[in-house]
């Protein structure tokens, strides 16, 4: 359908124009001309204080509305950001002036990109899709692909470099995990398959140690088994006592029970503690301390106070935080010799209070035409779409941190992404502030 708007810098002149283009003109805040290769919206949305609260990574090319990003990484010193629009691509953005620019395109992929994840010291970047295959990315002036073998036959969900970064493992609906490493005789990478789970493997982390490897699945198991490669790791020390043998690659150390899908976990810096999120909405806290082989009793369990988290992250050895379809990043803390979760690092007050400052008659003028041409709400049910009280306004789907933002042994910053197609940094209050429960008087 075409409609008559008023043209945004002569408002008394009528010109008729798509609903795409009358959109794009609306969320951009004009229709004048923008610079190559910079995304509109890019710049993001200012807070009261003049800071940009978020930045939208990409749009759809037809109506204009942002992708949902559906994974992320970022490089060594947080200047660029690799993320996948929902799609069978990985874009390359580099963070300059304010915005975010995409600089490559990675597209080698044939369905929807699952997980990325970006060596900080090879600078390599680590791809896997529902294509069933992975594939390492080398910086050489161009970005060129090298196929791993996974030797899978379903859809690949999770890869995570090592440490060292000389191998890595990719988790898929396989009911394994591949273990891969480079094999400089073939010149590729090539996998070994670790097998016992009785579903999708949706998660995986690495020890410090490099030899062992944890992963969670949808079985309702969380399994850390052996993964040291011959000829790539040193001889294996013996982290869990003597009864635990490193002789074979794959094999199991210890099954959690955890009654609920695995949705994402992470081992704290010293790795003495693994944490994972599950889907009714806890998060969980296992002691993996060198000498003694982790057990059930042994787990702490946190209820979260909203909605089940899709990502963690360790920021220093006593801080984590956790985010998903609560769309608001949570801390969790260590007091004493227990974990608590603690404050948001968004405050939904002070986006309540922007939002409404912010909002004008065109807008909503504007906001009643979108939903009526593309999600068929009349006028009468135009008050039951709101925006969300916080910066994402869907489930986060990504958190990251890097060297740069990190001071000692604690980062001070962190970055979120969301299938709401934001991109936010979140400052990160100390322990004892992020501890600091706000109470109801």
């Amino acid at each position: 359908p075409r409609r008559e708007f008023p043209r945004s810098d002569h408002p008394g002149e009528l010109a008729t124009m798509s609903v795409s283009a009358a959109r794009a003109m609306f969320e951009g805040g004009g229709g004048g001309p923008r610079p190559s290769g910079v995304v509109p919206g890019s710049g993001g949305a200012k807070a009261a204080d003049g800071s940009t609260r978020y930045h939208i990574l990409k749009l759809d090319d037809t109506t204009k509305r942002p992708l949902a990003i559906s994974c992320f990484a970022v490089n060594k010193d947080g200047s660029m950001v690799a993320f996948s629009p929902n799609n069978n691509e990985v874009h390359l953005a580099e963070f300059k002036d304010g915005a975010f620019n995409v600089v490559h395109v990675l597209a080698e992929h044939d369905q929807r990109v699952t997980s990325i994840d970006w060596a900080p010291n090879t600078n390599r970047i680590l791809t896997c899709s529902e294509d069933r295959n992975a594939y390492v990315w080398d910086c050489d002036g161009a970005w060129k692909p090298t196929l791993v073998l996974l030797r899978i036959n379903r859809a690949a969900t999770y890869a995570k470099w090592s440490h060292n970064e000389k191998k890595f493992a990719v988790a898929s609906g396989q009911k394994c995990v591949a273990v891969c490493h480079y094999e400089e005789e073939s010149n590729w990478w090539v996998s070994k398959l670790v097998e016992g789970f009785e579903s999708t493997v949706l998660t995986v982390a690495w020890h410090s140690s490099d030899i062992v490897l944890a992963a969670g699945s949808s079985d309702g198991t969380v399994r850390l088994f052996t993964a040291a490669v011959k000829g790539v790791d040193s001889k294996p020390s013996q982290i869990f006592g003597p009864d635990v043998s490193f002789k074979k690659m794959g094999a199991e150390i210890c099954v959690i029970n955890t009654n609920s899908w695995v949705q994402d976990m992470a081992f704290s810096p010293s790795s003495n503690v693994l944490a994972y999120a599950t889907q009714d909405s806890c998060v969980h806290f296992l002691p993996t301390p060198t000498g003694a082989v982790p057990t059930q009793e042994a787990v702490q369990t946190v209820r979260c106070s909203g909605l089940p988290h899709r990502r963690m992250i360790f920021l220093a050895e006593d801080t984590l935080v956790a985010g998903g379809h609560g769309n608001n990043p949570t801390i969790y803390g260590l007091a004493g010799s227990e974990w608590k979760e603690g404050k948001t690092l968004d405050e939904a007050k002070e986006v309540k209070a922007e939002a409404s400052a912010g909002a004008s008659a065109r807008n909503a003028a504007f906001k009643k035409f979108e939903m009526s041409s593309t999600q068929g709400i009349d006028d009468s049910n135009a008050a039951a779409v709101a925006i969300l009280p916080t910066v994402h306004q869907n489930t986060i789907s990504g958190l990251a941190t890097c060297e740069a933002w990190t001071s000692g042994e604690r980062a001070s910053k962190v970055v979120s992404v969301g299938l709401d197609g934001r991109l936010a940094f979140w400052k990160v209050p100390s322990l004892e502030e992020a501890m600091k429960k706000l109470s109801l008087n």
